[in-house]
């Protein structure tokens, strides 16, 4: 639709009422208008330096993927996408966070892949009323907080964990020692796992934290060793974190079952863990071998773009976009108005990449299928195969359910 600014010639010449009228609706139109058809600009805050710097990227791959594929638009609307770096800092990442709403004025943020960072920012989002998809933290604080305008896309550690602990209980065994990064996220997924498993039955040997700068892993693996578990299930980052723990892992000799959270063994971080991650089991809401139309041109095109396939954080950054691009659709393209695009997020129904995605509009968090996964070889290539599934996964409304 082309609003006029000014009369055309004849409604000059003739000075008749309907040129005044269509004059009234040219000054009126054009303040609503703009605020549908201008550029839509978006901060992006994510990890791109240090040792989770691989995660940002890859979230940021799956977005620059799913952004080429709708030639940038989203409801008529170009994208336009403010990056910044948290560092992995939550100091940075507040520091971040108010420069995107008070300096660069953005339409709405997503990003935010540490649990460190969504926490340091939460009470700031609170206060400001930004409107925030979170395309990566797991922490379930985000899950029991009732914030009108934040949302999350990626997953919550309940989500991943409740159902995992009750397959490594019923599958592997009943007693296992669990490894953790020492901060809110790890600790978050340690207790997640914990509660659940015990609950069954199961018992814990022992809770090991380590600190999220750690290099090397030998001192922890000797303890695990010297406890000769069944089961040992790790949480690391991602990226560095988790090649350097399989690894090392691999050259440990520990005869256990080794498990890990989503992003732990997967097809990109395989190719640098080699032979040490085959037979690692992990639960993840991603795989590149789900068999659905929407996955298989997410690979394709994402093997084009990077010659290598997707791994669970690119598939966060696309289905941001995803989400994103159908709630603005039902909204109008209108982002100025946060409650109806608010409204529009919460019912939205898409197919993603990692399978059917709807929002808990209680929680705004994603209801979803579970994947349980287990690295294995098939013709000559190492590959994250899908052994079994959980359907339609909820987080509890509560943290006592």
């Amino acid at each position: 639709m082309r609003v006029r600014n000014k009369l055309t010639r004849r409604e000059a010449i003739v000075g008749s009422a309907a040129a005044g009228v269509a004059l009234a609706n040219a000054v009126s139109a054009p303040a609503i208008l703009a605020a549908t058809t201008a550029p839509l600009k978006i901060g992006l805050l994510n990890t791109f330096s240090g040792p989770s710097a691989s995660t940002g990227v890859w979230n940021w791959n799956g977005v620059e993927v799913y952004l080429e594929q709708v030639k940038n638009t989203f409801a008529g609307r170009k994208v336009e996408i403010v990056k910044e770096d948290d560092q992995f800092n939550p100091q940075v990442g507040l520091e971040k966070m108010r420069r995107f709403v008070e300096r660069d004025n953005v339409d709405l943020v997503t990003g935010v892949q540490g649990s460190n960072i969504a926490l340091a920012v939460l009470n700031y989002v609170k206060q400001s009323k930004a409107f925030l998809l979170v395309s990566g933290a797991g922490t379930d604080a985000l899950t029991w907080e009732r914030v009108p305008y934040m949302f999350r896309s990626s997953l919550s550690s309940w989500q991943l964990c409740h159902p995992f602990a009750g397959w490594i209980y019923d599958d592997l065994a009943k007693e296992m020692v669990l490894v953790s990064e020492d901060y809110a996220g790890g600790r978050d997924v340690a207790r997640e796992i914990k509660e659940p498993y015990v609950a069954k039955g199961g018992t814990i040997l022992k809770e090991i934290y380590v600190p999220t700068t750690v290099v090397d892993y030998s001192p922890y693996l000797t303890v695990v060793r010297s406890l000769d578990p069944k089961v040992v299930y790790d949480f690391s980052t991602g990226g560095a974190h988790a090649v350097r723990f399989v690894q090392q892992w691999g050259q440990s000799g520990i005869k256990a079952k080794l498990c890990g959270f989503a992003g732990f063994v997967d097809a990109t971080t395989i190719v640098q863990q080699g032979r040490a991650g085959l037979g690692v089991v992990s639960a993840s809401i991603y795989s590149d071998q789900i068999d659905s139309p929407v996955n298989k041109r997410f690979v394709a095109d994402y093997r084009d773009k990077f010659k290598e396939p997707p791994n669970l954080f690119s598939d966060y950054g696309y289905v941001s976009m995803q989400v994103l691009d159908a709630a603005l659709q039902a909204a109008d393209g209108d982002a100025s108005n946060k409650d109806k695009l608010a409204e529009a997020m919460a019912k939205l129904r898409l197919e993603a990449p990692r399978g059917p995605f709807r929002f808990d509009p209680v929680t705004h968090t994603p209801i979803q299928n579970v994947h349980i996964c287990e690295e294995r070889e098939k013709d000559g290539q190492f590959i994250q195969a899908v052994i079994a599934e959980v359907n339609d996964v909820q987080a509890p409304p509560t943290k006592n359910g």
